[in-house]
């Protein structure tokens, strides 16, 4: 390789290529070559990472990533991998800073903790979101809600492969779950005390065509209910109907009787049955009101 030395620019000489670099050792086809603003580190003939004219780091291509993503830009034919080892009782880190000092060169990150075995995602500098070592996912917590010193939420792996989902807050009288489409809010789970309140929308501003249930008690007998088991739960014994004949109250059942899906498995129609409590309400009072009208009758022959 042919060298110039100049006492402006220093030593400068040829910009080479991936087989025959620059720079190169013992080894004639690995080494540095140079191109217009840019530098190629080479191994075996090949070019494995560049520094172009932009300042990007390019790891097995010479071809950037997205421009919002480009600075660093990694790729094999292959499976493609980044490694961060760090001791076995500290963090690996990937941190999203915009400052030079604080909580700002930090703001947002990805940690792995080898004391705890934990994965940890944050913002604003806290964490949001844990998976701790058992595959628990926790939510705004580092550790499972309790309600007692610690709210949240989190989905916990517990027994018989169970994923149970903690909701939990240390107030007294706090909604836990919101349901909304694009009428707005439609439903909340709330829990105050030792209890938990399903509540859906019932406002009267919000219905219209409002009419008294005439036919509660003709409606009720068309229903029938029965004592059964599950397939699934043969030693249970409950109480319950048949989707499919629950026709008087509609709006209590989902799915269509003896339905299927392109590979002709079954879609089971399900039932909600606190939609039933206005027909039975409305039923029952039906019958206060005869039962009055015998009673009031009774009393008058007994009278006379």
């Amino acid at each position: 390789m042919a060298l110039n030395i100049n006492g402006t620019t220093g030593i400068s000489g040829v910009d080479g290529s991936a087989s025959a670099p620059a720079l190169q050792g013992t080894d004639s086809n690995t080494g540095i070559n140079f191109a217009s603003d840019t530098v190629n580190i080479n191994t075996g003939g090949t070019t494995r990472a560049t520094i172009d004219s932009s300042g990007r780091l390019l790891i097995g291509t010479t071809t950037e990533g997205n421009g919002d993503g480009d600075d660093l830009t990694i790729a094999t034919s292959g499976r493609t991998g980044m490694t961060i080892r760090s001791a076995d009782n500290d963090y690996g880190n990937i941190f999203f800073s915009d400052g030079t000092s604080g909580a700002s060169e930090y703001v947002g990150k990805v940690q792995y903790y080898h004391a705890d075995n934990s994965m940890r995602f944050g913002t604003n500098a806290n964490d949001r979101l844990v998976i701790d070592s058992s595959g628990n996912v926790l939510i705004g917590v580092t550790s499972t809600p309790n309600g007692t010193s610690v709210g949240g939420s989190a989905f916990v792996n517990e027994d018989n492969n169970r994923n149970v989902l903690y909701l939990a807050t240390t107030g007294g009288n706090e909604t836990l779950v919101r349901f909304h489409n694009s009428n707005g809010q439609v439903g909340v789970i709330t829990v105050s005390g030792s209890s938990t309140l399903y509540t859906t929308s019932s406002d009267y501003r919000l219905k219209e065509n409002v009419v008294a249930i005439s036919d509660g008690i003709t409606r009720l007998k068309t229903l029938k209910p029965y004592r059964f088991n599950f397939k699934a739960d043969p030693t249970t014994t409950v109480d319950g109907f048949l989707a499919h004949e629950v026709t008087t109250v509609p709006e209590a059942i989902s799915g269509t009787k003896d339905e299927v899906d392109s590979d002709n498995n079954p879609i089971y129609q399900g039932i909600d049955q606190s939609k039933l409590v206005p027909l039975l309400t409305a039923a029952l009072q039906e019958a206060i009101a005869k039962i009055e009208t015998l009673e009031t009758k009774v009393a008058a022959l007994e009278a006379g």
